[in-house]
């Protein structure tokens, strides 16, 4: 009876070392020429070492599946699976990861239909040694527009699959949240706004929150497009008087300002100012820091003008000089014509060493998320030089933000399927060239057939948000705290700023 146990015992063995086997090793196969179709397509792809496994769903019909992520050194992670999720071991995963840094693991793919194996041709996933900073933040909203009230602003971990919310607007009666923002990165200085009902702008720095409306008596708007200031003292924001209308066809909206300057508010001093250089009567828009705080990159076009049509208005790419110190400026520089770009010049953002302008290019206006003409270019500040990127699509590519090592930059595109944005890397060597990019790893690998959400405005961060959140709660409920107009400016412009003569005889 003992022996009978022992062989029963054996053969289960036997039968899980056959169904679950981890070596891999397959020789009777038939070799295909071509490479297999994967979701998300991670083939030949290029990785930070601290990104969340590449799970992937392998498209091909077959009854099972073998898939060996090989090291440099020869050792492998087998995956089995019976239905094409490719479900990566984290821990495995990790060790992977650290010891491949700076090369290349091989993945094979094996696939066993009723006749025999077949073995696709094999690719790559190159392990950069540039890490990227951990986290991510973005809004989520539905891609429908009577649907946008449900919608919040998550931050996600890059380094696993975790995800949390820093605001959803469930808790402030379904209002707009939007623009949020670092300093450099930085997750203990974050802002973003708040529209509609309990309206403001939100502050954290360090310890101290507040809620402040940026709105004056000499500014057109609230604050809209920021950028902090390195130093942490001051954030550029836009005013911009904002329309949209909706293409009858498409369901597709554009965005437009019928004016639009620009102003710093002081975090110390609790004011804003302003120049008349960024606030003529020309639409001045999406400010941006150089990494130095010397200067502030923006984009400016004509006039409102009935007889131009939204078609045809196009942003240069301009930079002031600025010292945080004395607030004094400098004098408008032209760095990028629309006419030389080709297009229409948008979301300036300036690496962290200051050696590449990454913008986006569309066909026309600033509002790029809707258009299929939306690329992506890449601007050497030392040279003067620059190109379309190479991972740019045939559908949207818009909004990007630089990881702080300046060695890898994400943004938003609908290439997966026309309609979502989904944020996606590429890595960018020291001379500018980029990898093929891939769509942010989630556990799930088929998780992006099914979510219908937009991924608004990815923003790198070096670490989460750590705040009280009940005390947040709390603080986006309050009332918005109110700013000041720097009375030393001299400004008569579609701002509604007034000359400082002309305020005194008031």
């Amino acid at each position: 009876m003992k022996r009978m146990k022992s062989i029963f015992f054996i053969a289960l063995v036997a039968v899980f070392i056959v169904s679950c086997s981890n070596t891999g090793d397959i020789d009777d196969y038939v070799q295909k020429e071509n490479a297999p179709s994967l979701y998300p397509d991670y083939t030949n792809v290029t990785i930070p070492p601290n990104i969340a496994p590449l799970n992937f769903f392998v498209e091909e019909n077959a009854d099972r599946f073998t898939v060996n992520f090989i090291s440099h050194d020869g050792k492998k992670i087998v995956i089995n699976s019976t239905d094409g999720v490719v479900d990566i071991p984290v821990k495995k995963w990790r060790k992977l990861l650290q010891k491949n840094t700076g090369k290349d693991v091989i993945v094979e793919v094996f696939a066993k239909d009723d006749q025999s194996w077949h073995k696709f041709s094999t690719f790559t996933i190159h392990i950069s040694n540039d890490s990227i900073d951990s986290h991510l933040a973005y809004r989520l909203i539905n891609v429908g527009y009577i649907l946008w009230k449900k919608m919040g602003l998550y931050m996600r971990d890059l380094t696993s699959f975790s995800e949390k919310p820093l605001m959803v607007n469930r808790n402030t009666d379904g209002n707009c949240m939007n623009c949020h923002s670092f300093c450099m990165g930085n997750p203990g200085q974050t802002m973003f706004h708040m529209r509609a009902k309990h309206a403001g702008t939100l502050i954290i720095a360090g310890d101290s929150m507040k809620k402040i409306n940026t709105k004056t008596p000499y500014t057109m708007s609230a604050g809209v497009y920021p950028s902090w200031h390195p130093g942490g003292k001051h954030i550029a924001y836009s005013i911009d008087i904002v329309n949209q209308w909706f293409h009858g066809v498409d369901k597709r909206n554009e965005v437009y300002d019928k004016a639009s300057d620009i102003i710093v508010y002081n975090i110390e001093t609790n004011t804003v100012t302003t120049s008349p250089d960024i606030s003529t009567k020309n639409r001045e828009t999406l400010p941006c820091w150089s990494p130095d705080g010397k200067y502030l990159y923006y984009c400016s076009t004509a006039p409102m003008n009935d007889s131009i049509g939204w078609l045809e208005v196009r942003y240069d790419l301009l930079r002031i000089a600025f010292n945080a110190e004395t607030s004094e400026w400098g004098k408008p520089d032209t760095v990028l014509t629309s006419e030389e770009a080709g297009g229409s010049i948008t979301f300036p953002r300036v690496s962290p060493n200051g050696k590449f302008i990454a913008f986006t290019r569309g066909s026309h206006g600033y509002f790029t998320i809707y258009n299929k003409t939306s690329d992506i270019f890449l601007l050497n500040l030392e040279t003067g030089n620059f190109e379309k990127c190479t991972f740019n699509s045939d559908d949207v590519d818009s909004f990007h933000s630089w990881s702080q090592n300046s060695r890898w930059l994400v943004f938003s595109s609908k290439r997966i399927d026309g309609l979502c944005t989904r944020p996606f890397f590429t890595h960018i060597d020291e001379n500018g060239h980029s990898t093929k990019p891939f769509v942010m790893p989630q556990k799930d690998p088929l998780f992006y057939k099914g979510f219908k959400n937009n991924y608004n405005v990815p923003e790198l961060a070096i670490g989460p948000v750590n705040v009280n959140r009940p005390a947040l709660l709390q603080k986006a409920r309050d009332k918005a705290s109110p700013v000041m107009f720097d009375p030393n400016v001299d400004v008569n412009a579609l701002s509604g700023a007034t000359r400082i003569e002309e305020r005194l005889l008031h």
